[in-house]
């Protein structure tokens, strides 16, 4: 008969404290973020752990409400009718998938993008007058 021998196994940490992206903050609804307190890293939603350092002293913070337009496509959603979704890098080093409006012009990489909000719904327009940036 074989001796049993015991393992330790990591528990997992929890990452999200919620899926809730946007908050209220003096500056009005925004989308959530949480910096690091030990190695100053910004990430998107209501984090409980960091992910680059894995450290547990967050704070809650308000992301920029502008940022520069990655790369984005255009779904064809049956009779809904086409859905523009991209990414967006925000100043600060956060990337995050979103759904994009061209109420205010035209989208391109690289062009200035700005938060909207309307009540839970938020997405992401050009700059009214924005100029395509080189990033």
């Amino acid at each position: 008969m074989t001796p049993m021998t015991s393992v330790a196994v990591p528990r997992p940490v929890a990452d999200l404290d919620t899926d809730d992206l946007l908050g209220d903050f003096p500056e009005g609804r925004r989308l959530i973020g949480t910096q690091c307190d030990d190695c100053g890293r910004l990430m998107i939603g209501t984090r409980m752990v960091c992910s680059s350092c894995v450290g547990t002293e967050v704070t809650r913070v308000a992301l920029p409400t502008t940022g520069v337009l990655y790369t984005f496509t255009r779904l064809h959603v049956g009779s809904d009718g086409v859905r523009l979704l991209g990414y967006v890098d925000f100043d600060g080093d956060v990337r995050t998938l979103t759904d994009l409006r061209e109420d205010a012009g035209a989208l391109e990489p690289g062009t200035r993008v700005e938060l909207a909000v309307d009540g839970d719904d938020w997405w992401f327009a050009a700059v009214p007058d924005a100029e395509r940036t080189d990033s």
